[in-house]
């Protein structure tokens, strides 16, 4: 039977041999029998509830849950769980999940906060069926967000394995709740034997409590079926060190006859939330939030309930990790006719700086630009705040029908100014190679709102 300590130390030479008699010992010392729930009930987002169904994950992802270690192998269920040493949990973190994604041009630069804070709890359970192994390798978990990382192991003697050996379709439950979510999922394959995946989840559940049990069932890895059964313990604690949560009083407007109130505010190292009560009245709402110097959080969606919508953003910037206060913007829905848009475009011909329109009748305006080995970096300053998400993307004259987009958001670099990089692929210089912009302006008066919500910071 091969372990988990097995399979990394050939992956990466890191866990020694008696690190693996450590864990062989835990796998057969501690057994134990797990029940299992009915599916965790998934939902697209948005108000209305998806039906049950099964969720095929894509081919990549290993990631990080707050959780108890444990490590269990089987043939066809759990039976076995126990607690990993450090080394060997330490061991579980060889595999470079972030980087994976990161290569397949997914925006990794929240879930790198996790690995840089070690904010995900290693786990090491695992499920063994039809020969084929699967190990829950790292959980992070903070109330808003689920990161599950975990890699599938094929017998050594099976063929090397294609894309379609590397799905594994699952079902997950959370005891006790069935929030409002969306999600979404990578595979990878890393070996003629070998992928991994790596599931993440926004809810939209205002109240989750700080630790909580996830059911995973899974019936079919690729084509095989077979019962991969894991219980997965939650535990928010490390993000919540970090974590700041406000419920701001009497700060809510009216729209349409409707109150809306800001009930809740959540300012963590991977994620930022608000809630916002309201009868509802089906409305649906753009938001922005922007912090003490202008910076602007990525909208990274949401949804609502019955009684209360909620808006998920990026985290806490490193520039400005303690805002003394941020600003909701809400902006109601834009009808035909209410937004211009335009296309600015020049030619990167090593002259600078280059100036373009910007949304809301500002401008960006490019610095410089590195042609580096692995990727190409902008950098530009934006006139105004809005000005600085303007999209932009790279052209090539021969290949106008393939633009280059970047490969995250925008990273401010001054506190004093609004300047900011903007990751690219590698690209080559060249004098047909051009920079776009498509910027957007209101065409008529707009309701805004904007609720200024101070944030009280822990010493």
């Amino acid at each position: 039977m091969t372990t988990a300590k097995d399979r990394l130390d050939v992956e990466s030479g890191a866990v020694t041999a008696q690190l693996q008699k450590e864990a062989e010992h835990m796998i057969h010392s501690m057994p134990s029998s797990v029940d299992f729930d009915e599916l965790w009930q998934l939902h697209t987002g948005g108000v209305g509830k998806a039906p049950r169904d099964r969720h095929r994950l894509s081919s990549y992802r290993k990631w990080v849950i707050g959780a108890t270690v444990a490590l269990a192998v089987t043939a066809g269920s759990i039976t076995g769980i126990g607690f990993i040493s450090p080394q060997v949990a330490e061991a579980l973190r060889v595999i470079p999940f972030f980087d994976y994604l990161y290569a397949k041009g997914v925006y990794t630069a929240n879930l790198k906060v996790i690995e840089q804070k070690q904010l995900s709890s290693p786990v090491g359970l695992e499920a063994k069926d039809q020969g084929i192994t699967f190990e829950m390798a790292e959980v992070y978990y903070d109330g808003i967000q689920l990161v599950l990382n975990y890699e599938v192991t094929y017998p050594a003697s099976s063929p090397p394995i294609s894309e379609k050996d590397a799905e594994v379709y699952y079902e997950l439950h959370l005891r006790g709740h069935e929030p409002q979510s969306i999600y979404t999922h990578d595979f990878t394959i890393t070996g003629d034997h070998t992928f991994i995946g790596t599931t993440r989840q926004s809810f939209g559940d205002k109240d989750l409590p700080g630790q909580l049990t996830l059911d995973m069932t899974i019936n079919t890895i690729g084509a095989t079926k077979g019962i991969w059964d894991l219980t997965i313990p939650l535990d928010a604690s490390k993000s919540k060190a970090l974590t700041s949560t406000v419920y701001p009083k009497d700060l809510n407007f009216t729209y349409k006859k409707s109150l809306y109130t800001l009930e809740k505010l959540t300012l963590g190292p991977v994620n930022t939330q608000v809630i916002m009560r309201n009868i509802y009245p089906g409305e649906k709402l753009n938001v922005i939030l922007q912090d003490d110097i202008g910076t602007l959080y990525t909208d990274q969606g949401g949804g609502a309930t019955n009684d209360y919508y909620y808006f998920n953003f990026s985290p806490l910037t490193a520039l400005n990790p303690k805002p003394a206060y941020v600003t909701l913007i809400v902006t109601e829905p834009l009808e035909n006719g209410a937004v211009k848009q335009a296309e600015d475009r020049h030619r990167l011909n090593g002259s600078f700086p280059i100036t373009l329109k910007g949304n809301e009748g500002g401008t960006v305006k490019i610095t410089s630009v590195d042609y580096e080995e692995k990727q190409t970096v902008v950098y530009y300053e934006a006139s105004q705040v809005m000005s600085q998400n303007t999209p932009l993307r790279l052209e090539e004259e021969q290949n106008k029908d393939h633009p280059i987009f970047p490969k995250g958001q925008p990273v401010r670099i001054n506190r004093d100014k609004l300047e900011f990089k903007l990751i690219f692929p590698p690209v080559q210089p060249s004098d047909q190679l051009e920079i776009v912009a498509n910027s957007f302006t209101y065409t008529k008066d707009i309701q805004q709102f904007r609720l200024r919500i101070p944030v009280q910071w822990t010493k």
